[in-house]
């Protein structure tokens, strides 16, 4: 007699396995495979037509990759110079604070005082001179070249 061994004992219920599989699932397999492919003819159109829009889309940034160590030396420029302000300005402000604390008992160099606030400035007297010495001094020189032919 001969002996069987136990992989001879699997092949059976396995090839009925495999055999069910494929009597079902294949069908449905070829026939996903049919409408992937449908899908695809019909919508390489719109996909061609995306490939070019996103290459027209993508020419600026291909036109400032050109420019590439410029825009690293002008962002480490823009960088380096708004941490060196925004030290100055911190540092400037705690001083002015601290300077402003130590030297509170002598009186503030501008007071704010409510007479000064409610007078109305008038600004056209300030600007305007009440005695015109340009018309003049051009009269005396029309007069002055008269006279002297």
């Amino acid at each position: 007699m001969e002996e069987s061994s136990g992989v001879d004992a699997l092949e059976g219920p396995l090839f009925m396995l495999r055999t069910i599989f494929n009597v079902f699932w294949k069908p449905f397999i070829w026939l996903l495979s049919w409408i992937v492919a449908l899908v695809y003819i019909l919508a390489s159109p719109v996909l061609a037509l995306a490939n070019g829009l996103l290459t027209v889309a993508g020419l600026p940034l291909r036109i400032l990759l050109k420019f590439e160590a410029f825009l690293y030396y002008a962002t480490g420029a823009v960088l380096t110079g708004a941490s060196v302000g925004l030290l100055l300005y911190f540092t400037n402000t705690a001083l002015f604070q601290l300077l402003q604390r130590h030297n509170s008992t002598e009186p503030p160099l501008l007071e704010d005082s409510e007479s000064v606030k409610d007078e109305p400035i008038d600004w056209e007297s300030k600007w305007t001179d009440p005695s015109p010495k340009l018309s003049s001094t051009i009269v005396e020189e029309e007069e002055n070249s008269q006279d002297s032919p």
